[in-house]
């Protein structure tokens, strides 16, 4: 299992559901997560604090997360960024890799998914 001790995550999620199976892994693991619901808000929050690693959502009800991680990277181009989406065609994974996210890990996601693709980045 992946431990986060010490680590502290933004999780930019809107949607109740998906938090809780987040805030989950995140118990199993230790780490230290603050949820923010739009992109406008992970954007503020990253100004304000410092994050090891972001789990941005796609879909958020203001501006997407392709376009709050642009606007992340105009101040902050060191934190990995991981985009979480259920889209799977190439042309939408092509533009989340564009707009400078590290990764993407593919909603629904295993565990083990998981672990494995942020050990790569802490």
């Amino acid at each position: 299992m992946l431990d986060l001790t010490g680590k502290n995550i933004l999780v930019v999620e809107d949607e109740d559901m998906n938090f809780i199976y987040l805030r989950q892994i995140f118990k199993l693991t230790n780490g230290e997560i603050t949820r923010v619901k739009t992109g406008k808000s992970a954007i503020e929050t990253c100004l304000e604090g410092s994050f090891d690693f972001i789990l941005m959502d796609i879909q958020l009800p203001d501006i997407s997360g392709i376009k709050a991680t642009k606007e992340i990277r105009k101040f902050n181009m060191a934190i990995p960024i991981i985009a979480q989406t259920a889209c799977r065609t190439p042309d939408e994974l092509d533009k989340v890799l564009s707009a400078g996210c590290n990764d993407v890990l593919i909603k629904p996601f295993k565990l083990e998914d998981f672990s494995s693709l942020i050990s790569k980045y802490i």
